[in-house]
């Protein structure tokens, strides 16, 4: 057992993944954050995951659609 600092943004973040009262941390870092390996691992992963929400699905057509195309982003590390 080991004890985790989070930050109350972290927490909240973690906490919306809890499918019950019940459901512990440790059960929700295990079922959402993919252990380190290979691309082939995170994608596997990533089917296990619930779906996304009609929101969350509009959020993220926005965002890729907002950063398509890569000539219109101006670069962060230029002034």
């Amino acid at each position: 057992m080991k004890t985790v600092t989070l930050t109350d943004h972290a927490y909240e973040r973690l906490a919306a993944w809890k499918e019950s009262r019940k459901d512990s941390f440790s059960k929700v870092v295990e079922r959402v954050v993919p252990a380190k390996g290979t691309l082939a691992d995170i994608l596997e992963a990533s089917r296990q995951l619930p779906p996304l929400s009609a929101k969350q699905a509009r959020t993220l057509d926005k965002e890729c659609l907002a950063h398509r195309r890569w000539s219109d982003q101006k670069d962060p590390w230029i002034t």
